[in-house]
């Protein structure tokens, strides 16, 4: 009988090949959005923050949004000159960006899990970076861009865990639609 537990354990912490989860960190959580706690808390200090986050979640959804098409670039013309690309040395910099401002970040109370969502999406895309970048030596390109691949998605989970629209940090930003009535 006890070998069906430890079996059952086994298998219940065996990931899906695919699966964002594997790797290692922290989990995405949803967290309150800066904006609904200064709605709720009244502090000045918390719309300042969730102010100050928006270049931050900005720079990370377009690294995201960048590294995810050089990778279905990179698979669908298994080329190494995809990183001789300007967009790699473009994602590079503005990932030091993010950092730096991250690094800034004063983070008052009640938007610690919020920072946490922020910084776990940021050492995913610096981990994608690496591994993107890494690829240069490599025989096989196919692990270096499935790795690739699984800490983007990463970054892309605990960034839209941090999320929110009213306070101008969304995913994919709508406000310049046709339908918005920009007259």
């Amino acid at each position: 009988m006890t070998n069906q537990a430890h079996l059952f354990e086994r298998l219940a912490h065996t990931h899906k090949p695919d699966c964002v989860l594997s790797l290692e960190g922290p989990r995405p959580q949803a967290v309150p959005a800066p904006d609904a706690l200064a709605a709720t808390l009244g502090s000045d200090a918390i719309a300042t923050y969730a102010s100050a986050c928006r270049p931050i979640y900005e720079d990370l959804r377009r690294i995201i949004g960048q590294v995810s098409g050089l990778l279905i670039l990179a698979q669908l013309t298994t080329r190494r000159d995809i990183l001789d690309l300007p967009e790699l040395q473009n994602c590079d910099t503005r990932l030091k960006q993010a950092q730096e401002r991250l690094s800034l970040l004063a983070t008052p109370n009640g938007t610690l899990q919020h920072r946490a969502q922020l910084e776990a999406a940021l050492s995913f895309c610096t981990a994608a970076m690496k591994t993107f970048s890494e690829m240069r030596g490599r025989e096989a390109l196919g692990p270096a861009i499935d790795l690739t691949g699984k800490q983007i998605k990463r970054a892309y989970v605990h960034l839209q865990a941090a999320s929110s629209e009213k306070a101008g940090l969304a995913m994919v930003d709508f406000s310049q639609a046709c339908c918005c009535g920009h007259g």
